[in-house]
């Protein structure tokens, strides 16, 4: 069955990248430093456009990756993504960051012929500067990441293990490995080399595009979890 033409903008860490699904393939483009992503996204989002002959307006929704993460980056695709849906009418759907990532991270993960039962649930935590972390718990549910939790931001003495078996997933547990220690020594597996892709944000966001939940135009906003001016009390 066709999917909805959906495109994505996730700029939320060190790497970025913006995905187009057609309907029937998804096409992406990855923005390798923080520094090219205000001027690189909308000429990626209009190449990858062209090459897949569509204009804006055949699109059925535009999906932004919401946060938490950096504040310039979370800026950047929410700025960019009202701006598209403002010229062409395409509906917004925001998507969690830290839940692109779990996607992504449990996905890789997902039992196969050859393959056992991974963890279905992941811990991510990702550095958000200042001495703390943006983390969250996610499940694998019908091959999609479902909050477990509440998505919080506090000292890594503060994150919680979840019960059972989980996986680690985020840069926080390298950008705060001491802090970290207790719940890496306490999951399955951690990859602290991971980042959140637009493609994953395409795939969260098919069920609120298919269920026609979208967010207004000045809702469209970033999740930081705490104000964009904390960097100015330290």
């Amino acid at each position: 069955m066709t999917r909805a033409r959906c495109l994505a903008i996730e700029t939320s860490s060190s790497t970025g990248s913006v995905a187009l699904d057609t309907g029937d393939r998804v096409l992406e483009r990855t923005i390798a430093t923080p520094r090219e992503q205000t001027s690189l996204v909308l000429k990626i989002v209009d190449e990858l456009l062209a090459e897949a002959g569509l204009e804006l307006a055949d699109l059925a929704a535009l999906a932004f990756g919401r946060g938490p993460g950096s504040f310039t980056g979370l800026r950047i695709a929410a700025a960019v993504t009202q701006g598209l849906s403002l010229a062409s009418g395409v509906p917004i759907v925001g998507v969690s960051s830290l839940a692109a990532l779990a996607e992504r991270g449990l996905a890789a993960r997902r039992p196969g012929p050859d393959r056992p039962a991974d963890p279905e649930l992941a811990l991510c935590a990702v550095d958000a500067r200042m001495g703390e972390v943006y983390w969250g718990v996610y499940r694998s549910d019908g091959g999609k990441a479902v909050s477990e939790s509440a998505e919080r931001v506090g000292p890594p003495e503060s994150v919680i293990a979840p019960e059972g078996a989980f996986v680690g997933l985020g840069d926080a547990f390298s950008a705060c490995a001491a802090g970290l220690s207790g719940i890496r020594a306490a999951a399955a597996d951690v990859d602290a080399d991971i980042l959140p892709r637009a493609r994953e944000l395409l795939h969260l966001a098919a069920g609120e595009v298919a269920a026609g939940r979208f967010v207004a135009l000045e809702r469209a906003l970033p999740v930081y979890l705490r104000g964009s001016d904390a960097w100015k009390r330290r």
